[in-house]
């Protein structure tokens, strides 16, 4: 029961993390234990190799912190899944937030290990290189504030992950991950747009997927021989959206109206009301208002 137990710790079986997660832990803490023992054993041939004990030194303290820091980020992102009943490979702006986190404070402390272990004064450092740091501050000041905002949006809940929302004048999509650079959107027709971090910030933004009532617009076409009024068009196709869609809408708030008009033809716009807007619905929706345009009689 116990090495049961003990398995299923080792192998973080129970935790809410991804398989690849769970390879990179396990992988670490194993590369920390070669490195170890390589450092007990092979002591006599590591002192002959210039720099070689410090800079093992460096590594086991880093990796001992990134194992910890590892298992703290399991640990939490693991309750935060489970409370917020997230699958184990989905990823929300929590996870990517603390993932970045545990990242960024890795560097940093194989930073301060190497100042502490090769006895590298702060002060000193710090003055040599004082000029040198503002000209990379400068130089790089849209990487810093991109870096910066990043951390901001990650932990935001005005727009999610999976959100499906519209960034100033630019096409409507659905975010798809934030990194440290920018903000990635699949939009309607497919492609991965990249929006700089420093400029998603500074632009008004529409979250489709948090407005009440959500509603989606689908335009389509019909042959003037086909139509006849509005109230013959809105009933089958009401009909149709219930049937395929089962509670998704609220059909009392759905309606169609003329958007256009010409001798051969006329241009409808129909708005549904949903619970919840995504750009995965709104082209399902799509579909089957445009075949039902075309087997309308």
């Amino acid at each position: 029961m116990y090495v049961k137990k003990f398995l299923r710790f080792v192998t973080l079986k129970s935790a809410s993390v991804s398989a690849h997660r769970k390879r990179q832990f396990v992988l670490t803490a194993f590369l920390l234990v070669a490195l170890l023992t390589f450092q007990a054993f092979s002591l006599d041939l590591i002192l002959d190799i210039p720099y070689a004990t410090k800079v093992l030194e460096v590594m086991v303290y880093a990796l001992i912190f990134n194992v910890f820091l590892n298992a703290l980020r399991i640990f939490v992102v693991s309750h935060h899944r489970q409370r917020r009943e997230i699958s184990n490979d989905e990823h929300d702006n929590f996870t990517v937030g603390v993932n970045a986190i545990v990242n960024a404070l890795t560097v940093l402390a194989t930073v301060v290990f190497v100042f502490i272990v090769f006895n590298i004064e702060f002060r000193s450092f710090v003055s040599s290189v004082a000029l040198f740091a503002v000209a990379l501050t400068i130089i790089f000041q849209d990487f810093i504030k991109n870096f910066l905002f990043g951390f901001a949006i990650m932990f935001t809940e005005d727009y999610e992950i999976g959100d499906y929302i519209q960034v100033g004048g630019m096409p409507k999509g659905v975010v798809k991950n934030i990194t440290f650079s920018s903000v990635q959107l699949r939009t309607e027709t497919g492609d991965i747009l990249l929006i700089p971090n420093t400029l998603f910030r500074g632009q008004e933004i529409v979250n489709f997927s948090k407005l009440k009532p959500r509603r989606i617009k689908t335009e389509f076409r019909l042959l003037r021989t086909q139509f006849s009024t509005v109230e013959k068009l809105e009933k089958p196709l009401f009909v149709l959206l219930e049937k395929t869609y089962p509670g998704i809408f609220e059909m009392e708030k759905c309606r169609v109206s003329v958007r256009e008009s010409n001798k051969d033809e006329i241009m409808f716009t129909l708005e549904t009301s949903t619970k919840k807007a995504s750009l995965r619905l709104k082209e399902q929706v799509n579909n089957t208002v445009q075949k039902f345009a075309v087997e309308y009689k």
